[in-house]
């Protein structure tokens, strides 16, 4: 506060000020003439003059704004400007009559009302000054005047003004307006309407003795909704619109599902309310001020819920109205709380606060110490609380507050701490926020190490780790429950449903300490992993094979008996790996093992008969000399799929039967019908680069014998010069009479 004398003394200054300017010629430009009012108001409110003085001082220059025929409009809005610069300053008087500040405002609502007639006189007339114009000095008198309005002032939205009992008439005779300004006060109004100003929207209607169709259904469903009106007691109008609501009323409940959808108020079941029917019909009357509409209906609905009345919830703070909501654990909160958010246009910041001071309330009713109550289930309970965070418009800010109500948790609540972390990271993670993420990973680390890990809570540690999921990040936990010896713990049922914490355990155990093949099996098997428990087992025969690999086969021998327990041990696990696949149907993986269990079978065979022949490990190089050398035919089958190789039978029944005349091995063979018409012809061609041998032409005689296509028999008996064969096949009444008619042919 300060004198009189020095607020006389700033008035003057700032009139020196403004004579400097129009005498420099400068006052003509709007903007000059912008930053001087600032600079007044600036200047005043350094001074710390009366806020009289101020007022008076704007007042007055409102009323010495001259009308400029050329520049009409920007007279308008710097008038505008000053009335409502007039009234910031008398509303921060000490106890201010209303009935003053109300003058003020409707001088204010005069200059807008002239300056939209007169941009539709200028569009009437084929200019454009709207925003969007290159001509928009007017604009920047607009902009200042927006930062002082007088709308949001307590003093002026009193609850009179929501009251029906002295709505203007419909009669127009009463308003002072001409039907042009009337038509400008009503798209004004219309726009006030549509930004649930409703307080204003009367107040002008008032001062003005206008009267405006959607402003009274407003008000009236407002009545409705708070029990002060029935529908009986509704103005002619609005009863012959609720009398017509069987043939209107499936259209009004369509276009209220589309604006609750539309602002995520999901539309309720069927309800037999009466006064919920007329308001919903109502609403489709509305044409400026929907979401008024669905904002009385919602609060109507929640005070139905509630259990308390209308007037008490609309008088209510936001905040509070959803606190009620949050707190009331309805099944359908979440509906009615997204309805309520999106209807009242929320902060994000103020909803994000809410959602995480709820959180934490519940949390701390199911939390106890270092513990849960029995009805706790954390999959439910996660569920919920992201339905919860996503209420807000940006999760992440409910996360910052969660991590920024860490410090009101009370002391030893330390479950209560590890499920707040986890809220705080679904809701990083909902936007994928990676510093927000980090800083959860952060405290998480901070709060095992210094409290969990210290009061060996092996089960928070795990429910954190398994709550927040990321394995590879935390795999400290990890290193923590494997030096106590309570890595069992990790393995309960249900701790993970996702699979991926079973996946990070084979795989910190496969990096940390590959060599406990126990610990992998015990996880796997926890786990039902069939898979990987018989890639572990194969790996382990695999590994046992390479040992032996690893040295001469001659040193290996000298221990036969080591050999042996060395083969029977690759033979158990090869037999548990196959038997692993087949749970997981891994037929490839697991016919590969079978495979390879009948080599293992067949080598311990021979070495059981003392037959020193190697058969495992071999290379490519051997892999032929060995299976020729192999007795049986079933031997040789053995060995061949063991190492996946597709055998050129020919050279095999050459080696076998042409030159060793061993017809039973070709016996043997024949049964398992892999004696093909291509198989004769290349042992043919083998047979024609041997050196010539009376036994070998008998061998290959007698193996002819075995082709069953007669064609290939003859041929091959007469390219190599079998002339009794020819004549044997010539003869005989099986085969004569094919042959004939082929070589007639």
């Amino acid at each position: 506060w300060c004198s009189p004398k020095l607020s006389l003394l700033s008035r003057w200054q700032v009139l020196q000020d403004q004579q400097i300017l129009k005498a420099a010629g400068h006052w003509q430009r709007n903007p000059v003439r912008v930053d001087f009012w600032k600079k007044c108001h600036e200047s005043f409110s350094h001074n710390c003059i009366s806020t009289k003085v101020a007022s008076d001082f704007f007042l007055a220059q409102a009323h010495g704004v001259p009308d400029s025929s050329v520049a009409q409009i920007d007279a308008v809005t710097e008038r505008h400007l000053l009335f409502t610069l007039a009234g910031h300053w008398l509303a921060g008087e000490d106890s201010v009559p209303p009935e003053d500040l109300e003058s003020l405002e409707k001088e204010l609502w005069v200059c807008r009302i002239a300056q939209q007639t007169l941009m539709q006189e200028a569009e009437a007339l084929g200019f454009t000054v709207s925003p969007q114009s290159p001509a928009r000095g007017w604009l920047l008198f607009h902009s200042v005047a927006e930062q002082f309005s007088l709308s949001r002032l307590a003093a002026l939205n009193t609850s009179q003004y929501l009251s029906i009992t002295e709505l203007p008439c419909q009669d127009l005779s009463v308003s002072p307006l001409t039907e042009t300004e009337r038509e400008s006060l009503s798209f004004l109004v219309g726009q006030l309407l549509d930004k649930c100003c409703i307080h204003e929207a009367s107040r002008v209607c008032h001062y003005f003795n206008f009267y405006h169709k959607d402003l009274t259904l407003l008000l009236y469903c407002r009545a409705l909704a708070a029990g002060q009106v029935t529908s009986s007691q509704l103005p002619p109008d609005l009863q012959s619109v609720l009398r017509s609501r069987d043939s209107s009323h499936g259209s009004a409940g369509a276009l209220l599902r589309r604006l609750q959808s539309a602002s995520s108020w999901e539309s309720c079941p069927p309800s037999d309310d009466q006064v919920l029917k007329d308001l919903e019909i109502l609403a489709h009357e509305c044409v400026h001020g929907k979401n008024y509409c669905l904002q009385v209906l919602c609060l109507y609905n929640l005070s139905q819920e509630l259990l308390c009345s209308y007037s008490e919830l609309s008088t209510q703070d936001a905040r509070q109205v959803l606190e009620a909501i949050l707190c009331s654990r309805q099944p359908r909160r979440c509906e009615k709380a997204q309805g309520f958010i999106s209807t009242q246009q929320m902060e994000a910041r103020v909803v994000a606060e809410l959602v995480s001071q709820a959180v934490l309330r519940e949390l701390l009713e199911v939390c106890e110490g270092s513990g849960y109550k029995e009805d706790f289930n954390p999959g439910r309970e996660k569920q919920t609380f992201k339905q919860l965070a996503k209420l807000c418009a940006d999760p992440t800010l409910v996360g910052i507050q969660a991590l920024e109500k860490l410090i009101s948790v009370p002391y030893g609540e330390l479950s209560c701490t590890v499920e707040l972390l986890i809220f705080a990271h679904d809701c990083f993670t909902l936007t994928c926020h990676l510093e927000g993420i980090t800083r959860v990973l952060q405290a998480a680390r901070h709060l095992t190490s210094q409290h969990l890990a210290a009061n060996d809570e092996h089960a928070l540690m795990v429910r954190l780790l398994t709550g927040i999921g990321r394995y590879n990040d935390m795999n400290y936990i990890f290193d923590i429950l494997h030096r106590k010896h309570h890595f069992e713990v990790l393995m309960r049922k249900k701790l993970d449903s996702t699979g991926g914490l079973m996946t990070a355990l084979l795989d910190y155990i496969k990096r940390c300490h590959p060599g406990d093949s126990e610990k992998h099996n015990m996880v796997a098997l926890c786990f039902s992993m069939h898979r990987e428990i018989g890639e572990n087992h194969q790996a382990a025969a695999l590994t046992q094979l390479k040992l032996i690999e690893s040295q001469p086969w001659e040193e290996s021998l000298a221990d036969i008996a080591a050999l042996k327990t060395t083969l029977m041990k690759v033979l158990t696990l090869l037999i548990d790996a196959a038997e692993s696949y087949r749970k997981e149907s891994c037929v490839r993986q697991a016919l590969q093992c079978s495979r390879l269990t009948k080599l293992i079978t067949l080598q311990l065979h021979f070495l059981k008969n003392s037959d020193k022949r190697k058969l495992i490990n071999l290379s490519s190089d051997h892999l032929m000399d060995c299976i020729i050398a192999l007795p049986r035919f079933y031997q040789a089958c053995i060995v061949a799929e063991a190492y996946d190789v597709v055998l050129d039978w020919a050279e095999v029944l050459c080696q076998k039967v042409l030159i060793k005349g061993d017809f039973v091995y070709l016996e043997e063979m024949k049964q398992q019908q892999l004696l093909k018409a291509s198989v004769f012809e290349d042992i043919s061609r083998k047979f024609r680069s041997l050196p010539s041998n009376a036994l070998y032409a008998q061998n290959l005689k007698k193996l002819l014998s075995c082709c069953d296509d007669i064609a290939v028999y003859y041929k091959l008996a007469y390219e190599n010069k079998f002339s009794d064969v020819i004549d044997l096949l010539l003869k005989k009444p099986q085969t004569s009479c094919c042959l004939n008619d082929m070589l007639g042919s």
